[in-house]
């Protein structure tokens, strides 16, 4: 389908960043954007495909890459420890 080396990474860079789209979405009320399903996702929607064209491991690659994002400009709420110390 690809010919090119070039073509085959653009693709795999589209694949993950769609993934993480799904990780942010699936932290948000709202929502998707492209298929307007709320708390899922239609079955022809680019962010559920993209995510369910990773393995288990790249799954949670993506999961960790997102959360570090939030938790580095501090818009992750869901990490904070609920027990008082």
């Amino acid at each position: 389908m690809f010919t090119s080396p070039d073509q085959q990474q653009q693709l795999e860079l589209i694949v993950h960043l769609l993934a993480k789209l799904y990780v942010v979405l699936d932290l948000l009320p709202d929502a998707c954007p492209l298929c307007n399903k709320a708390l899922t996702h239609d079955a022809e929607c680019p962010i559920l495909l993209a995510w369910s064209l990773l393995d288990e491991t790249q799954q949670e690659d993506a999961r960790v890459a997102v959360r570090a994002v939030a938790l580095s400009i501090g818009c992750d709420d869901s990490f904070t420890d609920p027990v008082t110390h």
